[in-house]
């Protein structure tokens, strides 16, 4: 075996949300004092921390929601011309959650849309 840049520490990973009981011994549950409140949008290969979903997922959802739902804030600084995206993760738990619910128009929580 190789060695990889990632060590195993012993720790078992932190997941946000409801965890299925019968993988309530693999996994801590995170609460939202362990979450910070933005998170840098994943680069293109990687996939977002919270949701799992891609960079391009969730630039396509975000542009979808209306303005006071979306999760995704841009940061500019005036005159130049490239800015940074963060993840609002209390927002995109909020929409997450209301998927799950049924409660965010366009979308259910099998991720088929509506329109079908």
């Amino acid at each position: 075996m190789t060695p990889t840049s990632q060590t195993y520490t012993g720790a078992m990973p932190k997941v946000a949300g409801d965890v299925p009981a019968h993988l309530s011994r693999q996994v801590e549950i995170a609460t939202s004092a362990n979450l910070a409140e933005f998170s840098r949008l994943p680069k293109p290969p990687g996939r977002c921390p919270i949701s799992g979903g891609s960079r391009s997922w969730l630039l396509e959802t975000d542009a979808k929601l209306p303005p006071n739902q979306r999760f995704l804030v841009r940061v500019r600084r005036r005159g130049c011309l490239r800015g940074v995206v963060f993840v609002s993760v209390p927002k995109l738990c909020a929409f997450l959650r209301g998927v799950q619910n049924g409660e965010v128009e366009g979308f259910t929580s099998e991720g088929v849309n509506d329109e079908n």
